[in-house]
């Protein structure tokens, strides 16, 4: 059995179910869900507040949700547009800092600005200057946030932290040796270039590789239909450069990417953003690091 296996999850579970003798600790997406229960392991009762399977970025908080982030003795969000309702929240609640943690205020922000293949009336491309919350995509982001976590844990519980801080270490050692694999793999790989017929949340992910991306839509848009100009210059590029992949984000209906295969001959695969996971990899104890290790394998074909 593997270590995350032991772990207790939970998602949007009523509080009446709640162990006294555990920490109870509140995350609103995936990673940092993922983050909590390594470090904390059997010590904490973790609540994902977003469902396994729904659109990220459509989430609203209920009643219940508010209620767990009151009683919880610590209550992570990553902070960014998609959760500008955490602030009213916690003005409203009266929660203060030490019992809640925004990760992005511990990372570095960065302005979204991929090539998106939309026209201005010159017809020169526009680039999109958004900053991007998508924060977790990047390994030595996370790697960053794990330390962060680790230690307001270990501030609520200091009678457990070494333990804390062992757990902690060893799964950072881990996402510190896959980024280390990734720029073996993307500075030795025989292009750059990637395509993804659908948004784009891989800001933070491209950079630490240098990897020259070119998506459908800008950051995470909520377009659904992409012009025929923006499909018809995506072909050309998986032509040009003899991509062999395209690739989607998780929970897209793929039409673009397929758009892009039909024409091309390419496959399509999924580069997976862990924004949130599908309800069967959450019943399936998938962790933030499977699905990145998932990610250095179909992107390492598409590089080659």
């Amino acid at each position: 059995m593997t270590f995350t296996a032991l772990f207790s999850l939970t998602a949007c579970q009523s509080n009446t179910d709640n162990e006294p003798d555990k920490l109870q600790i509140v995350t609103t997406i995936f990673p940092q869900y993922d983050f909590v229960r390594n470090i904390a392991g059997d010590n904490a009762e973790v609540t994902l507040l977003l469902t396994p399977g729904a659109e990220s970025h459509a989430y609203e908080p209920t009643a219940a949700d508010i209620s767990r982030i009151q009683q919880a003795d610590l209550f992570i969000y990553n902070g960014g547009t998609s959760e500008v309702w955490v602030e009213k929240i916690l003005d409203s609640t009266g929660r203060n800092d030490k019992n809640s943690l925004c990760l992005f205020d511990y990372i570095a922000p960065v302005e979204s600005q991929h090539e998106h293949h939309e026209h201005d009336e010159a017809g020169e491309h526009e680039h999109d200057e958004e900053t991007d919350e998508h924060i977790f995509t990047s390994l030595r982001n996370s790697a960053q946030m794990l330390d962060v976590i680790n230690e307001r844990i270990c501030e609520i519980d200091a009678e457990n932290a070494s333990l804390y801080k062992q757990n902690s270490d060893k799964y950072k050692s881990e996402i510190i040796a896959l980024d280390e694999e990734f720029s073996k793999m993307t500075s030795e790989a025989k292009r750059n270039i990637v395509v993804l017929g659908d948004r784009f949340p891989f800001t933070y992910f491209a950079q630490d590789y240098n990897l020259d991306c070119h998506a459908a839509f800008s950051g995470c848009s909520h377009d659904t239909e992409a012009s025929p100009a923006v499909v018809s210059e995506l072909i050309e590029t998986v032509q040009k450069n003899d991509i062999p992949i395209v690739f989607h984000i998780e929970f897209s209906d793929q039409k673009i990417a397929q758009k892009i295969a039909d024409a091309t001959g390419a496959e399509i695969e999924l580069l997976h953003s862990c924004h949130n996971i599908s309800k069967d990899d959450f019943e399936n104890n998938v962790t933030y690091l499977q699905l990145m290790k998932n990610n250095y394998s179909i992107l390492s074909e598409a590089l080659n």
